[in-house]
C-alpha cells in the first residue's frame, strides 16, 4: 500500500472518534462527559498534528516566518491544553473551531511544495469534517440549554 492510501485510510479512521463521541452526545441526552471526552480527543489530534508541523518546520528551507511557525506550533496545543482547565465548554468548542482552523492555514504555509498536494487536499477534507462535528456540538450544547 502506497503512503497516500495509507495516510487517507489513518485520517479517515481519526475522524471515528470526532463522529461516534458526536452521535453519543445525542443519544446520551447531552451528557456533558462525553463533551469533556471529545476536546480531550481533540487535544490529543491538535498535539499530533502540531507536532508533525514541527518537524516539518525545523526541516524545511522555510524562510518566511519560520520562527513564528515554531512558535505556534509548539504554543496551540499548550494553549488548547490550558483552555480545559479554565473555561467552559462553549468557549472550549469555539476556540477548537479557531485552532483547527488554524493548523489548516500553518499546513499550506509549510507544505508547499507540489508533491504535497494530496496532502493539504486530504488535510482540508479532514479538518472541515473535525469542524463540522465542532459546529454540530456547539449548536447541541446551546439548543439543549433552552429545551
Amino acid at each position: 500500500m502506497d503512503k497516500k492510501k495509507l495516510a487517507t485510510i489513518l485520517g479517515y479512521l481519526g475522524l471515528i472518534p470526532f463522529f461516534s463521541l458526536t452521535l453519543i452526545f445525542f443519544i446520551s441526552n447531552f451528557n456533558n462527559y462525553v463533551i469533556d471526552v471529545y476536546l480531550f480527543y481533540g487535544n490529543i489530534i491538535l498535539a499530533f498534528i502540531c507536532g508533525s508541523q514541527w518537524s516539518k518546520i525545523l526541516n524545511s528551507n522555510i524562510l518566511d516566518n519560520k520562527n513564528l511557525l515554531l512558535t505556534l506550533s509548539v504554543c496551540i496545543p499548550v494553549f488548547s491544553f490550558i483552555l480545559d482547565f479554565f473555561s467552559n465548554q462553549d468557549i472550549k468548542i469555539a476556540i477548537h473551531i479557531i485552532l483547527f482552523f488554524v493548523i489548516n492555514l500553518i499546513d499550506k504555509k509549510i507544505f508547499f511544495e507540489p508533491n504535497n498536494l494530496w496532502y493539504l487536499s486530504l488535510r482540508k477534507r479532514l479538518t472541515f469534517l473535525v469542524i463540522l462535528t465542532l459546529v454540530i456540538n456547539l449548536f447541541a450544547i446551546n439548543s439543549y440549554r433552552f429545551l
